[in-house]
């Protein structure tokens, strides 16, 4: 019997490790997690157009002579490409215009918001303009009016010039609100620590 113990007591030692602890049972498995695939946001623009108040298309907007109270209104097919589950985007123009340096112009000019429209199958759809989403995607026209006062007095910006070579239309993606939310949290947390 004390052999017996004496042999249970070597047993027990070899386990241990020579005075460590038992081991425990455990296991490990890789997930199947995937792997993500990101999104895309495209803007393919087509030659736009001028129109005037009166509705006349103008061939060239650098011999055009605008009177007060005209309103141009620049048109422009677009191809819009928004993919991603969150993803949303903004389409605006994105210049006013500017003054010539010799006579000033562009206080008399009021640029209206775009409009967008999406040529579908069944007809011209309007999109909305604070916030394009995925199903939005496709051909769509934007157009944007530029109305020239007519609280002008006198001959005021008469043979002035106001470039509208820079105008064109650019589309911006808007970040998840969550992600704006961390963004605007992890200064505070970086100075926690």
């Amino acid at each position: 019997m004390v052999k017996g113990a004496i042999a249970t007591g070597v047993g027990v030692i070899l386990l241990v490790g020579g005075g460590g602890t038992l081991a425990t049972w455990n296991q490990a498995q890789s997930a199947t997690m995937g792997s993500v695939v990101s999104g895309d946001l495209n803007l393919v623009a087509s030659n736009g157009k001028w129109t005037n108040a009166a509705g006349t298309v103008i061939a060239d907007i650098s011999t055009y002579k605008v009177v007060p109270g005209d309103v141009l209104t620049y048109a422009q097919d677009v191809t819009v490409t928004l993919t991603g589950d969150l993803m949303k985007a903004k389409l605006a123009v994105t210049s006013g215009g500017a003054d010539s340096t010799t006579a000033p112009f562009g206080s008399s000019v009021v640029v209206g918001a775009t409009t967008l429209t999406k040529l579908t199958s069944s007809g011209p759809q309007v999109l909305p303009t604070d916030v394009l989403a995925p199903a939005d995607s496709g051909l769509v026209k934007a157009s944007t009016t530029f109305t020239f006062k007519t609280s002008t007095t006198g001959r005021t910006a008469t043979n002035a010039s106001y470039n509208l070579g820079g105008i064109g239309y650019a589309l911006v993606q808007q970040a998840p609100a969550t992600a704006d939310a961390l963004v605007q949290q992890a200064p505070a947390t970086a100075n926690a620590l």
